[in-house]
C-alpha cells in the first residue's frame, strides 16, 4: 500500500529580501521624489531668494548722499520737510509745488508722502532710510513681478517664472530707479502696478468682490504713484480676456474697474493741476530737457525718434554706457538714411510681425504677450504719442524691461529646460546654470559698479560726461556738482581758485555743443560773481535771461551782482521778479533782506529774513542776516539774541564771533566783548579787525596798558590798520598819565589823519 504523502511542507531558505534601491522605480515614486527635492526651490522660497538677491545687489547704495532731482523731491521740498503734518497739502497740490512752481506739473504725491512719512523719523541728515526703502521697493517689485508670471503660467512653469524675475532683479538698468532716490515714485507705481495684476488673476480664479476691490484700489495707489501705469488699460484687457480667461464676466469687471480707477485719478489729477494753474500743456518742452522739441525737420524728427527706441532696445541686450541724462547732443539727429534709423525700424517692424502672427495662431501665446507688454509700456515713452520732459531715460524703460525679460525666460525654456519647464528642479540643470550664472554674475557687476556711480552729483557727472562727452548738459551738471557740493569744503583760496579753474574749462565745453544753454551762463556769471569780476558776470546772466527770461537763478543772480555793485533799486526788482518766478526760492528772500539793509529799510529787511526761515528754520545765513539787522539798527539785545543761536549750531563761525564781539562792544558788555575778540584771535591770529575792536574794549573797560599793548600787535601786523587806532594809543597813555608819550602818538594821528584826508 502506497504512503501518504507528507503534508508538513519542506522547509526551503528564504530568498533574500531586495534592498530599497533594488526596488523599480514606478511613475509614483519619481513624482513623489522630485517633490521631495524641489520642496527647497517652492515659490516661497523662491520669492526670499528674490528678495535676498534684489537687496544685497543694491546693498552698496545704502551709503550714497542725494543725487540729481532729490533735492527737489526731497532736500529742498518744503512740504516734505513739514513730515507728517505736510501730507494733507502734499495730496492736494501738484508734484513740484513744494520746490518749485512751473506751469505744466504733475500730480504724483505718493513717493512724497512716503518721503514726508520717512522725514518725520530720520530727518533730512542722513540718507541711509530713504535708499534702503528705495532697495526693499525695489525687492517688492521683483518678488511681485514672480508672483505674477508664476500666475501668468498657472503655476506650471515656475521656473521660468523665477528665470524672468532673476534677470530683471539683476538688470543694470535699472540702477537709475533704484539708487536715485526721487524715483521710488517708479518703483512704487511698479509695486503696487503688479500688485494688482496679482489679485486681479486671483479674483479670476476664485471670484471673489473683496479681491476685485483690493485690486482697484491697488492699481488707484498705482496711479497716485506715477501715470506709467495708465499702460495697464492695454495690458489689462489682453491678459484677461486672453491669457487668464476663466470667465468673461470676470474679465470684464476687471477691465471695467480698471477704467473707473483710471478715471477717477484723472479726475482728481485735473481738478489738482487746473486749481493751480499747472495744466498747460501749451508750456511746452525744453530744448535742453528734450532735443526733439527743436528738430531741424520733421522727416529728422521722426527718424530721431526711432533711434531712440533702438537706443531702448540695445540697452536691453547691452546695458553700456548707462547714462544719467540724454540731452543735446548725446543723441545726434538722424535721417531716414540712417543706419541706426534702419536697424531700429527693421528690428521693431519684426516685433510686431513676430507678436501678431504668433497672437493670431494662438491667443495665449506667451511670447506675444511679452512683446506687447515691452511696446505698449514703453509706447508712453517713445515721444511718438507726445513729446517726454527727456529725449531718452532709462527710468523709463523699468515697466518695458519686465516684458524684455520675459522673453529672455521664454528663450531659455526653448532652448536650455525644453521639455522639463514643469519641474523647478530644472534651475539646477548644468545647461541652464552654464547660462544664466555668467550673465547674471556679468549684470551683477555691471549694477554693482553703477551703482558707485551714483554715489554723488560730482561723480556720477564725471564719470557719465567721460561716457557722453558730447553731451552739454553734462558738462554743465559737473560744474554746478563741483560749485555746490566741492568748492564749500575748501578753505584755501588757491584750491578754490583751481576748482573754478576747472568748472569753468567744463562750461566752456558745454558753450561749444550749444551756445544758448542758459544754464551754463549762470554758473559762469555764478563764478564771476565770486571772483568779484561783476561785469562778466553781468554779461553772463544777462546772456542766460536773454536765452531763457523766466530762469529764476540768473534774475536772482543778476540782482545780486548789482547789489555788488551798489545798484540796490535794481536788485530789489530783479529780486521780487526772481520770487515772482518761483516763490520757494529762499535765495532772493535773503539778497531782499541785505538789500533792504543797504537801504536801511530795516522792517522789510526782517521781514524778508523771518520768511526766507521759513523755507530753512536752521539757516545759519538767515538767522545771521537777523543778527545783523538789529546790530544794525542798534537793537543790540536782538542782535545778541540771533548771534548766540549761530553759535549754538556753529561755535567757529567767524563772521558771527566778529558781529557778537562787536555787539558786545557797543552794549558795553567789555568782559564778553574781550572773550569773544581772544576767541577769534585764537582762531586766526593775524585777524586785524579782531585786534582793533579788543584794544577798543580794553580802552573803555580801562584795561589801559592791555589796550596799548593789543593795538601796537594790530600795528606789527598791519601799519595802515594800525595807524588808524593811534588816537586811541595817545589816549590810553594820557589815561596813565604818560603825557609824553601821549603827545608823540597825538601828533602821529594828526599826521596820518591828514595823509588820509589827502588821499
Amino acid at each position: 500500500m502506497a504512503k501518504k504523502p507528507n503534508k508538513k511542507p519542506i522547509p526551503q531558505a528564504a530568498p533574500p529580501k531586495p534592498t530599497v534601491a533594488a526596488r523599480p522605480a514606478t511613475a509614483k515614486t519619481a513624482v513623489v521624489n522630485d517633490q521631495a527635492g524641489s520642496g527647497m526651490l517652492s515659490a516661497k522660497m523662491l520669492c526670499i531668494v528674490l528678495g535676498i538677491i534684489s537687496f544685497v545687489l543694491y546693498a552698496n547704495t545704502l551709503m550714497n548722499g542725494y543725487v540729481m532731482d532729490d533735492v527737489m523731491v526731497l532736500k529742498e521740498n518744503t512740504m516734505v520737510m513739514q513730515g507728517i503734518k505736510g501730507i494733507p497739502e502734499l495730496l492736494a497740490t501738484p508734484h513740484m509745488r513744494g520746490f518749485l512752481v512751473i506751469p505744466n506739473d504733475l500730480y504724483r504725491p505718493l513717493s512724497l508722502v512716503m518721503f514726508a512719512i520717512e522725514y518725520q523719523f530720520f530727518g533730512q541728515g542722513g540718507t541711509v532710510a530713504y535708499h534702503f526703502f528705495n532697495v526693499l521697493f525695489f525687492a517688492g517689485c521683483v518678488i511681485m513681478f514672480f508672483l505674477f508670471l508664476d500666475k501668468f503660467f498657472d503655476k506650471k512653469k515656475t521656473a521660468i517664472a523665477f528665470v524672468g524675475a532673476l534677470i530683471f532683479a539683476v538688470h543694470p538698468i535699472h540702477t537709475e530707479v533704484v539708487a536715485n532716490i526721487k524715483s521710488c515714485d517708479e518703483l512704487m507705481c511698479f509695486f503696487f502696478g503688479f500688485w494688482s495684476l496679482n489679485v486681479f488673476v486671483n479674483y479670476m480664479k476664485s471670484g471673489k468682490m473683496v479681491q476685485l476691490v483690493m485690486g482697484a484700489l491697488l492699481l488707484f495707489l498705482s496711479y497716485l504713484s506715477k501715470e506709467t501705469v495708465v499702460a495697464f488699460l492695454a495690458i489689462i484687457p489682453l491678459l484677461f480676456f486672453f491669457y487668464i480667461n476663466d470667465d468673461k464676466k470676470r474679465a470684464a469687471y476687471i477691465t471695467g474697474s480698471a477704467l473707473l480707477v483710471t478715471f477717477i485719478f484723472l479726475g482728481i489729477r485735473s481738478h489738482i493741476l487746473s486749481e493751480y494753474n499747472a495744466n498747460q500743456p501749451s508750456a511746452g518742452v525744453e530744448f535742453i530737457d528734450n532735443a526733439l522739441s527743436n528738430v531741424p525737420a520733421q522727416y529728422s524728427l521722426f527718424a530721431t525718434k526711432l533711434v531712440v527706441l533702438g537706443l531702448y532696445l540695445k540697452l536691453m541686450f547691452i546695458p553700456h554706457p548707462l547714462l544719467c541724462t540724454y540731452s543735446f547732443d548725446a543723441i545726434p539727429f538722424a535721417t531716414f538714411g540712417d543706419w541706426r534709423t534702419l536697424v531700429s525700424l527693421l528690428a521693431y517692424a519684426a516685433m510686431i510681425w513676430f507678436a501678431v502672427t504668433r497672437f493670431m495662431k494662438n491667443k495665449k501665446d506667451p511670447w506675444a504677450f511679452g512683446i506687447i507688454f515691452y511696446l505698449a509700456t514703453l509706447f508712453l515713452f517713445s515721444n511718438l504719442p507726445f513729446l517726454m520732459g527727456a529725449e531718452l531715460a532709462e527710468r523709463f524703460a523699468f515697466f518695458a524691461s519686465a516684458g524684455f525679460c520675459l522673453a529672455v525666460a521664454l528663450a531659455v525654456e526653448q532652448w536650455l529646460i525644453k521639455d522639463e519647464a514643469t519641474n523647478v528642479l530644472a534651475l539646477k540643470s548644468t545647461k541652464v546654470l552654464a547660462v544664466l550664472v555668467p550673465v547674471s554674475l556679468i549684470f551683477c557687476v555691471l549694477t554693482i559698479a553703477r551703482n558707485f556711480n551714483w554715489k554723488d552729483n560730482v561723480t556720477l557727472y564725471k564719470v557719465d560726461v567721460v561716457n557722453s562727452p558730447n553731451d552739454c548738459r553734462l558738462y554743465h551738471n559737473v560744474a554746478s556738482a563741483l560749485a555746490e557740493e566741492v568748492y564749500p569744503t575748501l578753505k584755501d583760496t588757491t584750491a578754490q581758485r583751481q576748482l573754478d579753474d576747472e568748472s569753468l574749462n567744463y562750461l566752456r565745453k558745454g558753450l561749444l555743443i550749444y551756445p544758448e544753454y542758459a544754464d551754463v551762463h549762470v554758473e559762469m556769471g555764478r563764478i564771476f560773481d565770486r571772483r568779484k569780476m561783476y561785469d562778466s558776470a553781468e554779461y553772463h546772466d544777462v546772456l542766460a535771461l536773454k536765452y531763457n527770461p523766466i530762469n529764476f537763478t540768473a534774475t536772482n543772480n543778476l540782482g545780486s551782482v548789482y547789489l555788488a555793485s551798489g545798484k540796490y533799486q535794481q536788485a530789489v526788482a530783479l529780486f521780487k521778479k526772481a520770487l515772482e518766478l518761483n516763490p520757494n526760492f529762499k535765495f532772493p528772500y535773503i539778497n531782499l533782506a541785505r538789500t533792504y539793509v543797504q537801504l536801511k529799510q530795516y522792517d522789510s529787511a526782517l521781514m524778508n529774513y523771518h520768511s526766507m526761515l521759513q523755507f530753512e528754520p536752521n539757516s545759519i545765513e538767515g538767522i545771521q542776516g537777523l543778527g545783523i539787522a538789529f546790530f544794525q539798527m542798534q537793537r543790540f539785545d536782538s542782535a545778541e539774541y540771533y548771534f548766540n543761536k549761530v553759535l549754538q549750531m556753529s561755535p567757529d563761525e567767524p563772521t558771527t564771533l566778529e558781529y557778537l564781539g562787536a555787539t558786545y562792544l557797543n552794549g558795553k558788555k567789555y568782559p564778553q566783548s574781550i572773550a569773544i575778540f581772544k576767541k577769534l584771535i585764537g582762531l586766526n591770529p593775524n585777524d586785524l579787525n579782531a585786534y582793533s575792536n579788543m584794544g577798543k574794549a580794553f580802552y573803555f573797560s580801562q584795561q589801559y596798558a592791555p589796550a596799548i599793548e593789543t593795538f601796537n600787535k594790530e600795528l606789527s601786523l598791519d601799519q595802515r590798520s594800525g595807524l588808524r587806532d593811534l588816537p586811541y594809543i595817545a589816549l590810553s597813555y594820557e589815561k596813565m598819565g604818560n603825557m609824553d608819550a601821549a603827545r608823540k602818538y597825538e601828533a602821529m594821528a594828526k599826521q596820518v589823519y591828514s595823509n588820509f584826508k589827502l588821499e
